[in-house]
């Protein structure tokens, strides 16, 4: 024990309460009713000194934003961090006064990380950033790893919560520890931005599952190995008894390595989710390979209730063809001569069925991996053309509601692509085809080549890569959108194109830049409230 005095028992009387200092530390000192009180001088929710607190009975106010505290067990009387005690004892002085001494010993740290846990819960189930920041930081000074604490709890906390199941907190949260990861220095700056990227993932699967209740996945099945064409059958009746069957496989011993080509023929099944089961795949395995195998019976739990409501948007009229695309895709050699930019233009004004045309003719003549470069080149100019007007239009049809995110989707789309198919070839025609879907959705809604507009954009992507991605990484750290889901998109399509340049040719790369260089630096709207009005009367009849 480290016992220090602190003051006199007539010094505390006459002053009513006073401060104690040593080292780091800064007690509070305050006598109530005939007890005396040691505390942290420093309010826990921002710092304010509770020596100007008002003491009332055993509670202490600070009166800052009026946070209210147990004086016996620091215990916070509403929501929000505690407040930490110090065993305090009255000692006979030499000279005959009575003196308050503190014990400034710290608690065993398991104590710091169970009471640190504790608060994130409460901080998260309330999303609140500043709560969950403190308490990070609590876990750094008591010598823990924050995110291997705190991230396998928050994937196991909302990962019930998911009504439709995975979102993107969980699956970007691989990205945000890439970035965590790559900061390696022991320095104050490093330090911090490992915390601000934990506090983003953090956050984002707070916001995903506030307020949601626990909706409980089914019980693991009691089988022993995994049948795979039960579980497809099972995702394509809609039936969560396939979400059963993963938590059984997951018991019986199997990794995600071996689930992983299953999950990858579900999420492609259809044109599904906008392409976010795809990727969600790829995202998760990366995810449970960083934090191990904890993890992977709530992410790939929540991953499977998304197979199983994620919409199918090959059933809708302008999807229709794809089934009759994917039936006639005959898979030739992956290797052969590259596309011509001229030809990866005429993609670029192809309707649905011409783009699955192109894809099946570029696939014959110049093989898988030329045809999903051009893919992703395509996919690069579409997003660089992008009419932004449409983003901000407010009498627009509903159809007509795109924006950055819908384009931004076909290179994040066509990285899970490659990644998936190149371990499970079977899969390219379903994913070049899919691919081509994002190319002709989009084919509305850009500005022509010969548009003045256009030509201005060939401005974007003068930046070499890596200063556009530390720019990119600046942003990321510091950023004031209120909804994690646009840091999140934005930090994802970064990560999509910083690992693609190596798979690509110059041509592609360059476009793929130029793309994300636009994409940095321009305005995402956020919200629309006018075009929502607007919509809901003419969907009603008052327009």
């Amino acid at each position: 024990m480290t016992w220090r005095r602190a003051t006199t028992l007539d010094e505390l009387e006459r002053r009513g309460a006073l401060v104690f200092k040593h080292e780091r530390f800064q007690l509070a000192i305050l006598q109530s009713q005939g007890r005396c009180y040691a505390v942290d001088n420093r309010c826990p929710h921002e710092g304010y000194p509770l020596s100007q607190g008002t003491v009332d009975g055993c509670v202490l106010t600070c009166n800052w934003h009026n946070w209210k505290f147990d004086l016996e067990s620091g215990r916070n009387l509403s929501a929000g961090d505690h407040l930490r005690c110090y065993p305090l004892e009255l000692r006979e002085g030499s000279g005959g006064e009575t003196e308050l001494w503190v014990d400034l010993s710290e608690p065993p740290p398991e104590q710091i990380r169970a009471a640190a846990l504790a608060g994130l819960r409460e901080a998260f189930d309330d999303r609140d950033h500043g709560f969950m920041a403190r308490q990070l930081a609590r876990l750094v000074a008591a010598g823990f790893d924050p995110a291997a604490e705190a991230l396998p709890l928050a994937i196991s906390w909302v990962a019930p919560r998911l009504e439709w199941g995975m979102t993107h907190g969980i699956p970007t949260t691989a990205d945000w520890l890439e970035l965590h990861d790559s900061r390696t220095g022991e320095g104050g700056e490093q330090r911090e931005a490992r915390l601000v990227m934990l506090c983003e993932a953090l956050e984002h699967m707070a916001q995903d599952g506030l307020r949601e209740p626990e909706r409980p996945f089914p019980a693991p099945l009691e089988v022993e190995g995994f049948d795979e064409a039960a579980f497809l059958a099972e995702v394509e009746a809609e039936d969560e008894a396939a979400i059963a069957r993963i938590r059984g496989a997951l018991q019986a011993g199997l990794d995600f390595a071996a689930l992983e080509p299953a999950l990858a023929r579900a999420a492609l099944s259809h044109y599904m989710g906008f392409g976010h089961a795809l990727i969600y795949v790829c995202m998760v395995g990366r995810l449970i390979a960083r934090l191990g195998p904890t993890v992977a019976d709530p992410a790939l739990s929540a991953l499977v209730r998304n197979f199983v409501h994620a919409t199918r948007e090959d059933l809708i009229p302008e999807f229709r063809p794809l089934a009759a695309a994917v039936e006639a895709f005959e898979p030739v050699a992956t290797s052969g001569p590259a596309i011509e930019v001229q030809a990866i233009e005429d993609l670029l004004t192809q309707p649905l069925r011409g783009a699955f045309e192109w894809v099946q003719t570029r696939v014959r003549d110049h093989g898988i991996t030329a045809t999903w470069e051009a893919l992703m080149h395509a996919s690069a100019l579409s997003m660089l053309r992008f009419d932004t007007r449409y983003e901000h239009a407010i009498t627009a049809k509903v159809d007509d509601n795109v924006g950055w995110l819908d384009f931004s989707h076909a290179l994040t789309f066509g990285r899970a692509v490659r990644i998936q198919c190149s371990r499970d070839p079977s899969l390219w025609g379903r994913g070049l085809l899919q691919m081509a879907c994002f190319v002709a959705r989009n084919r509305r809604y850009r500005l022509s080549p010969s548009d003045p507009a256009a030509v201005e954009l060939e401005r974007w992507g003068q930046v070499e890569a890596d200063a556009l991605f530390a720019d990119v990484e600046a942003q990321l750290l510091d950023h004031d959108s209120s909804l994690p889901i646009y840091p999140a998109h934005l930090l994802k399509t970064t990560r999509a194109v910083a690992g693609e340049l190596e798979h690509v040719g110059p041509a592609a790369a360059r476009a793929m830049l130029a793309a994300l260089d636009r994409f940095v630096h321009t305005r995402l709207r956020q919200r629309h409230g006018r075009r929502d009005v607007v919509q809901a009367l003419a969907l009603i009849g008052l327009d």
